[in-house]
Order: structure tokens, then sequence, then C-alpha cells
């Protein structure tokens, strides 16, 4: 769901330059096989794919990066088409890295980054001899997360390698854009849906394996190592409350921040569809429908309880939402004082 000031920022970038068509495409199943395996030992999670259908913008190398609008730009475009990380990238959030590292042959670019108290967004750009415009349709990657203090506290590894920090973040989408021979963009969007993110300031990403997923040659892993420094933007916070009463629904946390919006309640029976959470909407005051990627879904005595992200942002002012659970009367959530 686009916003007007994407769509306005959008119309200048085509004036300025050509904009080729970007490649977009989601894993395959022998990738899907690896991330799965390391998701052993974590509570029911589900991730609704996302469209990749939508045109993004590869921006041109001839833009200076000392140039204040050109940084501006270069933030804003995450090619998610996520409302919440749009409205965070036109505002600052999603910070300019630039950081290169080579390893095994392989030269990996963080271009941007982005986190807030729910979720983690990459912008790599990779240059390897694996990479080949009509031969490659898919890229994954393996990292450990480490806070500034050196400890991991997040992993996104194959079951091959020990797993030594709880998972904090799940529903990782991946997706390839500007494929060219030897050269492509990797974005990645991951979310916490049971907790909040600890500050990544000052923390680091290690990547040890690469996929290139080939027609020719299957997938090809290289082992290797690439490290960069995280320096995260503000992350800003806002609680709502129920303003009201909803039989058989309880609201136990509602958080908005930079590009997300934090939701977790209770309803008064057990949910046995896995998509359940779908038929669950943030709307808010111009009447717009917000739909969260995933859920972490709990059943306990009877009840069922869904955490979700949803893709909004704290710089949107909103003072007010509704919150439409299939089944439900609509619980209106407000400002907390």
């Amino acid at each position: 769901m686009k916003n007007n000031a994407e769509e306005r920022l959008q119309q200048q970038m085509n004036k300025e330059q050509e904009l080729p068509q970007s490649i977009r495409m989601t894993f395959d199943k022998s990738y899907e096989q690896i991330r799965q395996q390391s998701k052993k030992g974590r509570k029911k999670s589900w991730l609704k794919l996302v469209s990749a259908a939508v045109a993004t913008i590869a921006l041109s190398s001839a833009i200076l990066l000392t140039n204040d609008t050109a940084i501006a730009k270069l933030q804003a475009f995450f090619g998610f088409n996520d409302s919440g990380l749009n409205s965070a990238s036109e505002n600052g959030d999603a910070q300019y890295v630039g950081q290169s590292q080579q390893s095994e042959d392989i030269t990996i670019t963080m271009e941007h980054f982005f986190a807030d108290a729910y979720r983690l967004g990459l912008q790599l750009n990779i240059e390897s001899e694996h990479i080949q415009m009509d031969d490659l349709y898919n890229i994954g990657m393996e990292y450990r997360l480490y806070n500034a203090q050196g400890e991991v506290i997040d992993t996104f590894l194959s079951d091959t390698k020990p797993i030594v920090a709880p998972l904090m973040f799940s529903g990782h989408t991946f997706q390839l854009e500007n494929v060219k021979n030897n050269v492509a963009t990797l974005e990645m969007l991951t979310e916490s849906s049971t907790k909040a993110v600890p500050s990544l300031d000052g923390a680091r990403i290690v990547i040890e394996t690469m996929h290139f997923s080939t027609k020719q040659e299957g997938t090809i892993s290289v082992d290797g190592e690439w490290a960069f420094n995280l320096q995260s933007a503000t992350v800003e916070t806002q609680v709502f409350v129920a303003e009201n009463e909803v039989a058989g629904l309880e609201l136990l946390q509602a958080t908005l921040t930079n590009g997300s919006m934090h939701i977790s309640y209770k309803i008064n029976r057990n949910v046995k569809d896995e998509n359940y959470y779908f038929d669950t909407a943030l709307i808010n005051n111009s009447n717009e429908e917000f739909f969260p990627n995933g859920a972490n879904i709990e059943y306990a005595d009877g009840y069922t309880t869904i955490n979700s992200v949803f893709p909004y942002s704290i710089w949107n002012e909103q003072d007010s939402f509704l919150l439409s659970v299939n089944g439900y009367e609509k619980l209106i959530l407000v400002k907390k004082e």
C-alpha cells in the first residue's frame, strides 16, 4: 500500500534517471529447506510471502553520496513496497553504511541498514563470479548477529552449524534485484513478533555463508566471513491501549515504532486455521487497512495468543487505530498518555 509521499518521490526519481526493471524472485525449495532447518526449537510461526511483482529503483552509480539529497533518496528505496518501512526510510531511519568486505573472491557491500523495535532490514550489493544474469535465480545467506558487547543475540543458520543463541527474528523475506553479470543486490527484511529488539547501535553482523542458486550447477554454497558494523537510528516508540472492551478479545500489547507496529492479543478459543492471522487488519483514520506478514501463535487453556507486526510507522502521526479480528467486534486503540 503506497503513501502519497512515496509516489511523489518515485515520480521525481523517474525524471532524473533511467530506471531499469528490477528482478524479483522468492526462495527456491532447496534453500527454503536450509533456512527451515535453522528454525528448530522455535515456537510456531508462519510467513506470508511478499509480492514480487513490484518495480524498484536501481540508483545510478553516478550519484554522489556526499550530497544530502542523494543520500535521502538512497535511504528511501528498500524495495519491499512496505508502507511502514517506506515512511521510516523517508524520515532518515534507513542508515547508509557503504562498508565493503571481501572473502573467498566474493565482495559484499552493505549499502543500507534499518532497525526499529521489531524489524531489521539489510540492503547488500554482492559481487561474485557465481552471479550470471541468465543463470542465477536466487541468493541466500547465513549470519550471526552480535550486540555491542560481542554477545550473539540472533542467528540465521543451516542445521549443520551450532546455534548458540535464542532466535530473535523470524519470517525472513529476501528479494533479489538488479541482477547483472557478476553483481546483484540482495535485500532482507525480518521481524521479531514476540519481543522488542535490543538496541543494535554498535552491533555487528557476520555473514558466514553465501548460497547462489543457479540453473546449470544447482546451489553453490561458499563459506567465508563478511563482517559489518551497525549504527542504528534512534528508535522511537509509542504505546497504545484499548479504549473499548470487546467480548472474547483481550489486548495484551500494542507498540508503534519507526516502521512497525507490534500487536499482541488473546482470543477466547483455540484457532485451528494456521492462516487465521491473515484475517486481522490494522485500520487507520483514513480507513486504510494494513496486514501482518506473519504471526507467532500460542495455544493454552482454550485461549489463543497471537503476536503480529504490522507495516506502519510512528512518523505517520496516528492517534488511534481500529484492530479488526475475524469473528470479533473492532477494538479501538488509542495513544497511552
